[in-house]
């Protein structure tokens, strides 16, 4: 069986669109559930969800709480999961209708311990369309997405959102692997803390899902001080894997991944920060942390070719300059 979390938290206007592709999908629904978990939502998204709920109740699950953030919701989407396989959709996306059914048919036929597609990524443009909802124009994706045969791979430039993925649900329950709570980016950490465990792969080439890029969402906005939680989100990680005897396994990944994080996601993040201070601010931190944890990260075995080169040339007089042109050519 496959358990399909969906966070919820004010958006009613595309809760329709997602939940029709999520109720029609040609998975069996016998092989199926919805776990919706309404994190607060104070306008009108859970009558929407009732009304599905009624007219599905053998695969529609809902699950209210106060409004704690997408991480403690998707967690408890985790806990009341009940399916062999996990996948995540964001409601205000949507999937392809046979999506679920061939994540889990990879799954199966491989006993495979995580699987991936490929999505498409859509810019929301300000005009909506006759339906009510917002045109968009389709951009670049983030990430290299591909079959691949060693885990160890899937610390190189990946995607990591979960919800182009399934998951093999034992894996998350026997090692206790959640979203950190209270902060943004929860994402990577939940990615990279289940890349040890994962002997099988696959990757279905397909693009799956349309992901939403929406101007004014958590993470292509970020014009405050908790664009920093990514130093949170790093120490969440490290800790997990010292705590779990990992780390010294992994020490070379997890450096090219942390640093390369900071360096250009992160330093994109921060050059779209108004404030003048501010950017200053969290510039110098995240430099000075790369520093302080990965004092060595210049010698990194993975750090070659034009990548290598640029987070090799980062230092205190021009990384302002770095984040300014990231911040122009990078979206997310």
């Amino acid at each position: 069986m496959v358990s399909v979390i969906v966070p919820v938290y004010n958006t009613e206007k595309y809760l329709r669109r997602c939940m029709d592709a999520l109720v029609g999908q040609t998975l069996d629904h016998d092989l199926l559930e919805i776990v919706v978990v309404n994190d607060g939502s104070t306008d009108g998204s859970l009558e929407i969800l009732n009304e599905y709920s009624e007219k599905y109740p053998h695969i529609v699950k809902i699950f209210s709480k106060e409004n704690g953030g997408q991480a403690s919701a998707r967690n408890l989407g985790i806990e009341k999961a009940s399916g062999e396989y996990v996948g995540f959709a964001d409601s205000d996306d949507h999937v392809d209708t046979t999506m679920f059914e061939k994540l889990y048919k990879a799954a199966t036929d491989n006993d495979a311990d995580i699987v991936e597609c490929h999505y498409h990524s859509m810019l929301e443009l300000t005009e909506d369309g006759p339906d009510g909802l917002p045109l968009y124009k389709e951009i670049g994706t983030r990430g290299t997405i591909k079959s691949h045969g060693d885990s160890r791979e899937l610390f190189f430039d990946p995607q990591v959102s979960p919800w182009n993925k399934l998951y093999k649900k034992k894996i998350l329950i026997d090692n206790s692997i959640r979203f950190p709570e209270g902060m943004i980016y929860e994402d990577t950490a939940f990615y990279v803390k289940v890349l040890p465990y994962i002997k099988k792969q696959i990757y279905v080439d397909e693009k799956l899902v349309y992901y939403s890029v929406r101007k004014n969402s958590t993470m292509t906005s970020n014009q405050g001080k908790r664009v920093g939680d990514i130093l949170l989100v790093i120490d969440d990680i490290l800790n997990y894997y010292k705590d779990n005897d990992l780390y010294n396994s992994y020490k070379d990944e997890l450096e090219y991944f942390c640093v390369k994080i900071l360096f250009c996601s992160n330093f994109s993040r921060i050059g779209r920060v108004e404030s003048n201070d501010l950017r200053k601010e969290l510039l110098k931190k995240s430099f000075d942390y790369a520093r302080s944890i990965f004092p060595d990260y210049r010698q990194n075995k993975y750090f070659t070719g034009k990548i290598g080169v640029y987070i090799k040339s980062v230092n205190r007089l021009d990384y302002g300059i770095y984040s300014k042109i990231l911040s122009k050519v990078m979206i997310g």
